[in-house]
């Protein structure tokens, strides 16, 4: 039963990659392996049009010769995955593995004594938002700022 496994695990951690762009949710940047320059492992940006702000990944870089814009990193395992080098919106490559690879935990089930629910006054933006009761300093009590979704400490009045 161990050799199956041993024979699956291998499989899924070398065959994996990113699901195709067009399969991507609007908005969420698209992920795509990242291609190192033709006989070499130097690590470049990312082609410029994969990121999201390339006019930040101009300053970024300027002034950086080739090779010295990006750090030059290999992936680790993870798990006892080797993570790929991915362009996934950001100026350079970074390691990556999808959920169904390496699990990971959200906490998107956070079970915790110390959260409140968000304050009456917030934005219907604010929905499925996590608060913690502000502990505040001297001066300061528990206020409300418009816009925000949980409460803060504010200047005592």
């Amino acid at each position: 039963a161990a050799a199956p496994r041993a024979a699956l695990a291998l499989l899924t951690s070398s065959v994996w990659k990113p699901d195709p762009c067009e399969e991507t949710t609007p908005g969420v940047p698209c992920t795509e392996l990242y291609h190192h320059p033709q006989g070499s492992t130097t690590v470049m940006p990312c082609p410029m049009d994969t990121v999201t702000a390339p006019d930040g990944c101009g300053a970024l870089f300027a002034g950086k010769a080739d090779g010295e814009q990006c750090p030059q990193i290999t992936c680790p395992k993870a798990l006892g995955v080797t993570m790929k080098l991915v362009c996934a919106g950001g100026c350079c490559p970074t390691c990556w593995a999808p959920d169904h690879v390496i699990s990971m935990d959200r906490h998107t089930a956070l079970e915790n004594p110390d959260v409140v629910p968000p304050a009456p006054e917030a934005p219907t933006t604010c929905g499925g938002v996590r608060c913690f009761e502000p502990l505040c300093g001297e001066g300061f009590t528990k206020g409300h700022v418009q816009g925000d979704c949980c409460y803060s400490c504010v200047a005592s009045r």
